[in-house]
């Protein structure tokens, strides 16, 4: 029997060790690029979610991100632990005492807060980001509360307006949240006309096209392609990280990449003005082609070239934990190889590629094996192009 409670003693110590393991994604640099990682949209219970500050980072170590956004909600009804703790405690606390806690990992902490406005009416949901004073920017909003009698979509645009002014008088970079949220998005996702507003004001400058809890939105991914607006995702996390995330199942948390000239804040605030931005969930890739490209050239190390009369053969290696699903595309219709390919996180392939018949030469002096990336999206339901060109020996070329 003892020998038995100290087996068991071994296996449950052995399965709480494995439980801490960091889930770390590995994505690689891009040529001219350190690519960074992290999560644009994150609360703690110092508006209405359930986790501590300082928890946000631990969570963000183990997820290996290089740096995450604090924004909880600005708004009175949401400031819990101000109503609970009283003096010395504001809508700047969270962030003071997450900044502090990450100097021990690396980690980076974005100043932000969540402007909540317009719930049931439109999409008034913005992140504010590289702020210096969250309280000032709620009190422009509350400014005009009460002001319009029944009128409340007046009051909720007046209050954004006030509100995105009093943001980019601190210099702050804005990002317009989920925009299909059922509850501002009842039966479609709609551009409405305070956003063209905002956005020809220089008010807010990105978008989030993927939130943990509604999804990928494609109408979103499509604007930000459009209008020229920085592509972000959220866990827009309440709830412990477990809770949202699959970790048993091998999920990763989403990030948003941003393609930075440095590691520092100011190197991702110049990223996100100058657009270099990706977004990563649930196994895909969405950005624009001038960014993503680069990122799978990065990924897939292609290696051990041979070629005989009637093959070429090669290995290719997915560097990182991202998975990439091709599929023959027009233009290689003289070549023979696997229609559709899968190539996992870490996972090594060989791939052969023959002409039209297999038993014969080749009889080509170059392969352009072409292919879409349907995970990788360029635009909504828009599959990246990639092409492995090769050179065939001339004594196989005949």
């Amino acid at each position: 029997m003892k020998k038995i409670l100290l087996l068991f003693a071994s296996i449950s110590i052995a399965t709480a060790l494995s439980a801490t393991v960091p889930h770390r994604a590995i994505i690689p640099n891009v040529p001219g690029y350190t690519v960074l990682k992290g999560d644009f949209h994150i609360h703690t219970n110092f508006s209405d979610a359930s986790v501590w500050p300082v928890t946000r980072v631990d969570e963000a170590d183990y997820d290996g991100l290089d740096f995450i956004a604090l924004t909880d909600h600005m708004e009175t009804r949401h400031q819990h632990m101000i109503s609970d703790f009283g003096a010395g405690v504001d809508r700047n606390t969270s962030w003071e005492m997450a900044a502090k806690a990450a100097k021990k990992y690396g980690i980076l902490v974005i100043h932000g807060a969540e402007l909540t406005r317009g719930t049931r009416i439109f999409p008034g949901h913005f992140n504010t980001h590289f702020i210096s004073d969250a309280t000032a920017i709620n009190a422009a909003a509350e400014a005009h509360d009460g002001k319009y009698g029944r009128d409340e979509e007046r009051q909720e645009a007046q209050a954004i307006r006030a509100a995105l002014k009093a943001a980019a008088g601190q210099g702050a970079f804005v990002t317009w949240n989920h925009p299909d949220w059922e509850q501002q998005a009842r039966n479609i996702t709609k551009w409405w006309p305070i956003h063209t507003e905002l956005l020809d004001a220089g008010l807010f400058g990105g978008i989030e096209i993927y939130n943990s809890f509604s999804g990928y939105d494609p109408e979103a991914f499509h604007w930000a392609v459009e209008k020229n607006l920085a592509i972000t995702t959220g866990t827009d996390a309440h709830s412990p990280m477990f809770k949202i995330v699959a970790y048993e199942k091998g999920a990763y948390r989403p990030m948003t990449l941003v393609y930075a000239k440095e590691r520092s804040l100011s190197g991702i605030r110049e990223a996100l003005d100058a657009r270099r931005t990706v977004a990563v969930a649930d196994g895909c890739v969405y950005g624009r082609q001038e960014h993503i490209l680069p990122l799978l050239e990065a990924c897939l190390e292609i290696s051990n070239v041979k070629c005989t009369e009637k093959k070429l053969s090669f290995t290719v290696r997915n560097l990182s934990t991202i998975p990439v699903e091709l599929e023959k595309a027009p233009g290689s219709e003289d070549f023979t190889y696997p229609r559709k390919i899968r190539i996992n996180g870490g996972e090594e392939l060989s791939i052969g590629i023959n002409g039209p018949d297999s038993r014969k030469p080749i009889g080509a002096a170059e392969i352009n094996a072409n292919f879409r990336v349907m995970n990788w999206l360029t635009d909504a339901d828009t599959p990246l192009a990639y092409s492995l060109h090769f050179t065939v020996p001339e004594k196989y070329r005949k």
